[in-house]
């Protein structure tokens, strides 16, 4: 009876290890091609690019190709528009919040110079080019290219969530573009001067190369009012000390004259950077502005507008990895 058992559990085994040899095989030996466009918190692949003085810059999408077998043929690989997967995803991710939903970049801004990406014989990935223009296109929509690999008989995709299809989150950059902590920009209600609201960060999006908006007060950056309150901050020609600290002034003014702006003083703004202390191949870089200005809230209590100061200063920290070339890398995001 013991050598049955023995047998019958000897004969278990080596089934089960057939099984898993099988799909270890499959996996191993079947190529697939699919996008590298990792997915980040928000569901979509985040994708920043520096703004140039024209507008246009190239993004290349790696296309890969898996399987540990050469690749012994040339394949092309076609890539179109999917505007159905970012509908879908619109809809699972904010159903009825449809303020929050990312938009559809416009054909305007972009272009698909090939309608397949090569992997050549031999190869096992390539970059498929798509070239953006960012003139003229207003962040405070939230613009995502989106992409999948068409089915074709010369070749399989690889079907699992985020690899045959991509969902471009575009963020252009520039040198003042980002997340500035705020803790240190007060805003109190006209007249006031004792508790003040305060917001931990603003966020500020590139309008050109030199110049960026972020939203009045306290005002929630996701808010389906935040368009009326957009402020622009215009960049001037910085003068530098001995230091190395960059200083210069800056224009401000309101996109919606609607909310009655008023810039109180001078606005200035600081660039400096920093060696990291302990990890010497990162650079920080810090961009301080210093502000006061007044607004009216006119869409809390429609009809009824509220006035506000806000005074202080805002930094944004930017740390970059010296050792990497490709500066939209070398920045950790």
């Amino acid at each position: 009876m013991k050598k049955l058992h023995i047998y019958i559990l000897t004969m278990a085994l080596a089934l089960f290890q057939t099984g898993c040899n099988d799909e270890w095989e499959e996996e191993l030996y079947t190529q697939m091609v699919s996008f590298k466009a990792p997915i980040g918190s928000e569901g979509v692949s985040e994708v920043y690019l520096r703004y140039n003085k024209t507008g246009e810059v190239t993004y290349k999408l790696p296309i890969i190709l898996s399987g540990s077998r050469e690749n012994d043929k040339d394949i092309y690989v076609k890539v179109d528009v999917d505007s159905d997967t970012l509908a879908t995803f619109n809809q699972e991710k904010y159903q009825y919040r449809k303020d929050l939903y990312f938009k559809q970049l416009p054909r305007q801004f972009f272009a698909l110079p090939n309608e397949s990406c090569l992997i050549p014989k031999g190869a096992h990935t390539e970059n498929y080019p798509i070239r953006f223009k960012f003139d003229n296109l207003d962040l405070v929509e939230r613009y995502v290219l989106p992409l999948s690999i068409q089915e074709d008989p010369t070749y399989v995709t690889n079907n699992r969530k985020g690899w045959r299809k991509a969902l471009l989150y575009v963020k252009p950059f520039n040198n003042y573009s980002g997340n500035y902590s705020a803790t240190s920009m007060n805003v109190y209600a006209d007249g006031q001067t004792k508790n003040p609201l305060v917001s931990s960060v603003r966020t500020s999006w590139v309008v050109d190369e030199k110049a960026v908006f972020f939203y009045a007060g306290v005002l929630e950056e996701k808010s389906e009012d935040r368009g009326r309150y957009k402020i622009i901050m215009e960049f001037m020609e910085p003068s530098e000390d001995v230091n190395g600290i960059k200083s210069g002034t800056l224009h401000v003014y309101a996109a919606d004259k609607s909310i009655n702006f008023e810039m109180l003083g001078q606005p200035t703004y600081q660039l400096r950077e920093i060696a990291d202390a302990t990890k010497k191949y990162l650079v920080k870089q810090y961009c301080t502005v210093y502000l006061k200005y007044k607004y009216d809230d006119i869409t809390t209590m429609p009809g009824v507008p509220m006035r506000y100061r806000a005074e202080g200063s805002m930094t944004m920290e930017r740390s970059r990895n010296t050792l990497i070339p490709d500066e939209d890398q070398a920045i950790q995001w």
